[in-house]
């Protein structure tokens, strides 16, 4: 009876460990067929190349960058990687700068809108609540269990405990509407419109992000840093891929967040992307470099620590074209730097990037019924406290390895 219970057990876990491989790709889609052993490059001339080096040595710190924009913006949408160390430290760190300048929202995508009031209570509160935290960001996708996205919160309730009572304070607005992921039972529901249709009856979370920005953010007349994954954050760049899936799952018509705030605010609104790996089949990883790693070879030449924050279209770097072919997947003519972001943060090299830091027992005896439900991707089925707490963990290798590709 032992061994068999083993057997059954070991069993078990393969099937698990199959399901979370095919949820990760779901959540990440960070697998291709490989073509090459190595990430494309591009060469320039030594003068193109010195021309770049003399620009990022003159050009603002990140932080400073950001502050200068939101003088002639309402809104700078930054895109992140997901799951890097550094990209979620400085924007932890650029809450005091916005805050000092006067700036006090930061729309958050990493929280819900439905969670605003834990939210300010989180912000606001006499001492930091991690709990709390803790149960903002399982809301928002039960397996976001890393340290580095709580510290946002924790960011906003230092600047606010250092003011006076009178003192306003700095907001973060949760500006997430995750689908209802207990519908996704079969890996080939992400593929059935009739499936996706409900899957998405509260709106589509792009759409949902931009009218909770409007209403909470920009029609109450403040400014703000707003916070996304980088395909959210596109303004200027029509994502074609997108709406192309999209019009097949039964969704005609759809844009992405930053192309929706664009449409109404045309110019008062820009997109800022930090430096990142972007998906290219011909990599090995199945990543490479945004415009074939000349930033990578600047940021070489610049004193430990310098981070510049730029506008795009006023470097040299504005009309060198993408070299990611999944970015550029069915445009007919090259597509430029300037024409994908306004701004760019060019704040580590990609090899030197470190993934975030899971949060040891995010996942509790009380929460792993919902964390079942509401796992994003095919049903986990029975799965252990310990399973979905390793599963948070293991989430990271293979961003670990994307990386690694870049040193």
């Amino acid at each position: 009876m032992a061994i068999l219970y083993q057997m059954q057990s070991k069993r078990s876990r393969i099937v698990w460990f199959v399901a979370i491989a095919i949820a990760f790709i779901f959540i990440l889609d960070p697998f291709r067929l490989f073509e090459s052993d190595n990430i494309p490059r591009m060469r320039v001339n030594q003068d193109l190349q010195a021309e770049m080096e003399a620009f990022l040595a003159t050009a603002p710190e990140a932080d400073q960058y950001i502050v200068d924009e939101l003088d002639s913006h309402d809104l700078v949408v930054i895109g992140e990687t997901g799951y890097v160390k550094e990209q979620l430290d400085f924007l932890a760190a650029l809450i005091p700068a916005l805050d000092e300048a006067g700036i006090r929202h930061l729309g958050y995508q990493y929280a819900n809108s439905a969670d605003q009031a834990l939210i300010d209570d989180l912000v606001t509160g006499e001492s930091f609540d991690e709990s709390l935290a803790n149960r903002i960001l399982f809301n928002n996708m039960v397996i976001l269990g890393y340290e580095e996205y709580r510290n946002v919160f924790r960011a906003a309730w230092e600047v606010n405990r250092g003011k006076p009572d009178a003192g306003e304070p700095f907001r973060i607005i949760g500006i997430g509407s995750p689908p209802d992921y207990t519908l996704i039972v079969d890996p080939d529901d992400v593929d059935d419109p009739e499936v996706l249709s409900r899957v998405f009856a509260n709106g589509i979370p792009d759409s949902q992000m931009a009218e909770t920005v409007m209403q909470q953010i920009v029609n109450r007349g403040h400014r703000a840093v707003v916070y996304t994954k980088l395909e959210h954050a596109f303004t200027g760049f029509p994502q074609v891929q997108y709406s192309a899936r999209m019009e097949e799952s039964g969704f005609p018509g759809r844009k992405r967040m930053g192309n929706i705030l664009k449409e109404r605010l045309g110019d008062r609104v820009m997109t800022v992307m930090y430096h990142m790996p972007l998906q290219d089949t011909r990599s090995r990883t199945g990543y490479g470099f945004p415009i074939g790693g000349l930033m990578d070879q600047a940021l070489e030449t610049l004193p430990e620590g310098r981070r510049p924050g730029f506008r795009v279209d006023a470097s040299p770097y504005g009309e060198a074209p993408i070299t990611s072919d999944t970015l550029t997947e069915g445009l007919d003519e090259d597509l430029t730097l300037e024409q994908v972001t306004d701004g760019y943060l060019l704040i580590s090299r990609i090899g030197d990037y470190e993934v975030v830091t899971p949060i040891d027992g995010f996942i509790t005896a009380e929460n792993i019924g919902r964390a079942r439900s509401q796992f994003p991707g095919p049903d986990p089925g029975e799965v252990t406290v310990e399973d979905m707490n390793e599963f948070i963990v293991g989430t990271l290798g293979s961003m670990t390895r994307i990386f690694e590709g870049f040193e």
